[in-house]
């Protein structure tokens, strides 16, 4: 949390700070930044709302416009909602004619503030009427203390009042509706839903309310994990800039999302556009990808089925002791990410009988089978650190390790997850990337990392004992700084080319 900013926001709204600090392990994170030879990104400038100061914003909103234009703070609500919270053209209006802004919104003229009481009518006052009301919406009668008039003069038992507000928030999730009497535009103002309604239909107004005023801003949105109530102001988050950038944002809970498409993880470096065409291509193939490419797969030599069970690509058949790359199946001993690499798709030569559409789907499934594996990889990762957690509480009580100095693999596999996270969307990339030497020089970065994953990921394998606990600790060490140095620059270099244009697509951006 910061301790303050210079933009008018509280002191205590979370802000982006570009980078995550571990902060159970300060040893560690300092090699990591010394070592990786690289400043951290800055990060897009933005902020995160919690809910009581999202309301703070609206009511300045509110109050602003009510201090420029002389209106009551709930006529002023009413008039922004009307305008889509659209300040500047509400009063420019308001300005150049008052009164038809009011009668363009439904307002009735010369009403008294609806936020102070009404007042009771005298006793002499209360002699000159009947005994009891007639509601014209129920057809029964009802003492005058029971009734409800709303600004425009209609008035209706309290009890149908509170049933069509509560249906109109509850059921209908509308924070903007008319009187109840037909052919009337006045809306019904905040101060009247508040005595009219429980606080549980109140709160849901309030809610309906702020997803109305986020949803007219370009530079908000709501974190969309479930269950979140953060929102993320990020005023250079315009949707102009959406093909030159992925502005990825934390919420203050720490959920990462896409601004621009509001995806609920980490999908860089693909720029939004792609990201929606490949997940609906993803549903639309997944049976078929699914049914070409299973989970186990024949051992090239003996032809024994094997099942994946750890993240490393590298798989020794335990029938004929052979290795071999899960992805290429070939020989790992003479597997490679700069020769013969095999994350980079090879056009098939011209072949009469092959035809275009077999070639598309080949592509496809080329790319979208390693896009699935590293999702499949960076669970299998976690799940062994989950086996091995027990062995290394016992390793830990039995040497000089201290607490802080165990959780040497979850730092490693916490990396190897944000490291697969932006491999499976560099392979999505390369899906849309044109043939160049641009997506030539991508991949050779993209073979980089995801060898030094691979070789991360084989560590974790490495079985843990008592008597080489610190020799296994100081390599993963070593090589989770390493891995993240290798993520840092394809971050990087994707988003400087992003920013200059220098990416080349198979399909228009617009």
């Amino acid at each position: 949390m910061s301790g303050g900013s210079d933009d008018g926001f509280p002191s205590d709204i979370y802000e982006s700070e570009g980078s995550v600090i571990a902060d159970d392990d300060s040893d560690f994170e300092v090699s990591v930044q010394k070592d990786t030879g690289k400043a951290k990104s800055s990060g897009p400038n933005y902020s995160s709302l919690s809910s009581i100061k999202l309301q703070e914003l609206v009511d300045a909103d509110i109050e602003r416009v009510a201090g420029l234009t002389g209106l009551h703070i709930p006529i002023a609500s009413i008039l922004l909602q009307y305008f889509r919270w659209d300040q500047d053209k509400l009063i420019e209006k308001f300005i150049d004619d008052s009164g038809a802004v009011l009668r363009e919104a439904g307002e009735p003229q010369n009403v008294p503030d609806p936020a102070s009481p009404e007042l009771r009518p005298s006793k002499r006052a209360r002699l000159d009427t009947p005994a009891n009301f007639f509601c014209d919406i129920c057809c029964c009668e009802a003492p005058h203390d029971e009734v409800f008039k709303l600004r425009c003069t209609h008035a209706f038992c309290q009890p149908c009042w509170q049933m069509y507000v509560t249906s109109k928030v509850k059921e209908e999730g509308q924070c903007f509706f008319y009187c109840m009497q037909e052919g009337c535009k006045t809306y019904v103002d905040e101060p009247s839903i508040r005595r009219l309604v429980d606080k549980p239909i109140f709160e849901r107004y309030r809610e309906l309310v702020h997803q109305s005023y986020v949803s007219a801003r370009q530079d908000m949105r709501f974190c969309p994990h479930p269950s979140c109530t953060e929102t993320v102001l990020y005023p250079g988050g315009a949707r102009s800039t959406i093909n030159a950038e992925v502005p990825i944002v934390h919420c203050g809970q720490g959920h990462a999302f896409c601004f621009g498409c509001g995806l609920d993880s980490d999908h860089r470096p693909l720029i939004c556009k792609f990201v929606g065409i490949w997940l609906q291509s993803a549903r639309e193939d997944a049976g078929t990808s699914q049914w070409m490419k299973a989970n186990t797969r024949k051992c090239p030599k003996c032809q024994n089925g094997i099942e994946k069970a750890g993240g490393c690509n590298r798989i020794l058949c335990r029938h004929c002791q052979y290795q071999f790359c899960w992805l290429c199946m070939k020989n790992w001993d003479v597997h490679g990410y700069n020769n013969e690499v095999c994350n980079t798709w090879k056009e098939p030569e011209p072949d009469e009988e092959t035809t275009q559409a077999k070639q598309v789907l080949d592509k496809w499934l080329f790319y979208f089978d390693r896009f699935n594996n590293h999702e499949l990889s960076a669970r299998l990762d976690q799940e062994l650190v989950e086996r091995t957690e027990e062995k290394m509480v016992e390793v830990q009580e039995s040497s000089e390790l201290s607490w802080i100095e165990a959780k040497f693999m979850q730092h490693a596999v916490d990396e190897l997850t944000q490291c697969r996270i932006t491999l499976k969307w560099t392979y999505a990339m390369a899906y849309f990337l044109a043939p160049g030497n641009h997506k030539q020089i991508f991949e050779d970065i993209q073979a980089d990392l995801e060898k030094a994953v691979e070789d991360l990921s084989q560590l974790l394998e490495d079985p843990v004992e008592k008597e080489t606990t610190k020799v296994l600790r100081q390599r993963m060490m070593d090589k989770t700084v390493y891995v993240r140095g290798r993520h840092e620059i394809v971050l990087q270099d994707t988003a400087e080319g992003l920013a200059e244009g220098r990416w080349e697509w198979t399909m228009p951006l617009e």
